[in-house]
């Protein structure tokens, strides 16, 4: 059977942007290290806005005019650009697809790669939510994980963010690091909050293959916080966010009320997104396909006008289903028994009744009030819980 077709007609749009300064320790991104205004990061610029143009213009028209919710640049650094570049894309963006009013209009920065001028030129652009890789207000750590900027310097892009007048923006910070410890979590997270911030996604470190990180804990030369740590730190953010007024609406996300990203409430909801640019992933018609990941060769198949595609998969409809169910349970509101019942025409606490009773039994998931919800123990074992509602 195939997957049910979407009924929310808004659409979003990611732009990978695959450049750093600097590989990080831990992250396995798909990224690649450049000198700044490197004629292949040029390039690159030109492909992607070719690329929207190319892939509106293959698109039904029923497609193509579909509202932008969100927006999002990610990478890499997207800050590793100009300021013009970025305008570039978003302007070809704007001349080819439509904008809603309040279109959420996000970046990802890096502090080294921020700076006043370029602040500016992306709000004159319309950029209206930054998002800032700090990862941890203490030098000492971030030194451990390689990243290229000190506390200060996070800090006073925050302020240069706010002096060229965004007034939307998130901060990443990340706990379960080398040889960190309560106190230390507990000031990043103080010091986050001093800042103000709207927002705050909190990660936990993971091993992931083939990168330094990963070698070195093989090795046993990586000493990390144990499980009953990390949860610790976990569970220690919520409480201190959540008494800071901050909203805790999805497992690694709390917002003040107004500022949940739009963007990855796409995500969570399972609705559809186009990717631009090496490596991005879309999500169309129940297909989900990934683009070349190479710059250098999705460069010259954007200019030869060839398929970008390098992966693909048609999701059929328990595939689609478990993963809108297995997404939705990722908020803290939880997710609606009707709403899946109008989408996919069957009644999900029929359907999976014997992963229902599971996880419940466990004491992992609540059934209240049509509304299928984590309980807090689930939120701490979240991608266990979670992979009941995959196919097998």
């Amino acid at each position: 059977m195939p997957a049910q077709e979407l009924t929310h007609r808004n659409l979003a749009v990611y732009i990978h942007i695959p450049f750093c300064t600097k590989h990080c320790a831990y992250c396995d991104f798909n990224t690649y290290v450049e000198h700044w205004q490197s004629r292949i990061v040029e390039e690159t610029v030109e492909a992607i806005c070719n690329d929207i143009v190319q892939t509106a213009q293959a698109l039904p028209e029923s497609q193509r005019n579909r509202p932008l919710v969100s927006v999002f640049f990610g990478g890499g650094t997207p800050t590793f650009l100009s300021g013009s570049q970025l305008t570039r894309i978003l302007t070809t963006l704007r001349n080819t697809f439509t904008f809603l009013p309040d279109t959420e209009i996000s970046s990802e920065a890096n502090p080294t790669s921020s700076d006043s001028e370029k602040f500016e030129q992306m709000r004159e652009a319309g950029f209206n939510r930054l998002s800032i890789g700090v990862q941890a207000f203490d030098d000492r750590l971030l030194v451990a994980l390689d990243r290229f900027h000190t506390a200060g310097e996070a800090e006073s892009a925050m302020r240069l963010a706010r002096s060229a007048g965004f007034t939307n923006i998130n901060l990443d910070l990340m706990f379960g690091l080398p040889k960190q410890n309560m106190p230390l979590w507990e000031a990043s997270l103080n010091r986050a909050l001093e800042l103000e911030t709207e927002h705050l996604s909190l990660y936990a470190l993971t091993l992931e293959a083939g990168t330094r990180f990963e070698r070195l804990y093989a090795g046993g030369k990586l000493e990390l916080p144990d499980e009953d740590a990390e949860l610790a730190m976990y569970e220690r953010s919520i409480e201190v966010l959540t008494q800071a007024g901050y909203e805790h609406y999805e497992v690694s996300n709390f917002a003040l009320r107004g500022h949940q990203c739009r963007h990855n409430l796409v995500y969570w909801h399972n609705e559809e997104y186009l990717g631009f640019g090496a490596g991005a992933v879309s999500y169309l018609d129940g297909r989900r396909w990934k683009r070349e990941r190479l710059p250098q060769h999705y460069i010259q198949k954007v200019r030869d006008g060839e398929d970008l595609t390098v992966e693909s998969e048609t999701l059929d409809f328990a595939t689609t289903l478990g993963e809108t169910l297995m997404l939705g349970l990722r908020l803290r509101a939880g997710i609606s028994t009707q709403i899946l019942q109008e989408r996919f025409g069957i009644d999900p606490l029929t359907h999976f009744a014997s992963e229902i009773q599971r996880l419940q039994t466990r004491g992992w998931l609540t059934s209240e009030s049509g509304i299928l919800r984590l309980t807090h123990q689930g939120l701490l074992l979240a991608n266990e819980a979670l992979c009941e509602f995959l196919p097998t």
